[in-house]
């Protein structure tokens, strides 16, 4: 009998599969958080994810710009 075989879909579909598996690239949870964390240190010393400090600020900003627009457009008419 030989040693040889071919190699079907299925085989080809698994490998590929625990390729991809493994690959924090092609994750997509994986790569957004890594995308929004802190670029010098990710995670704190009690290993909590730590998010990036400009994202924050950008929040903050925006969630003012969006408060002060609606205090302006619907809380002034007094």
């Amino acid at each position: 009998m030989p040693t040889e075989r071919y190699v079907s879909n299925d085989d080809v579909r698994q490998v590929l599969a625990t390729i991809y598996r493994a690959d924090q690239e092609t994750n997509l949870s994986a790569s957004f958080a890594r995308a929004l964390s802190d670029p010098l240190r990710p995670i704190d010393l009690k290993g909590r994810w730590k998010p990036n400090p400009a994202w924050i600020l950008l929040v903050v900003v925006f969630c003012a710009l969006v408060g002060i627009f609606l205090y302006f457009s619907l809380g002034g008419r007094q």
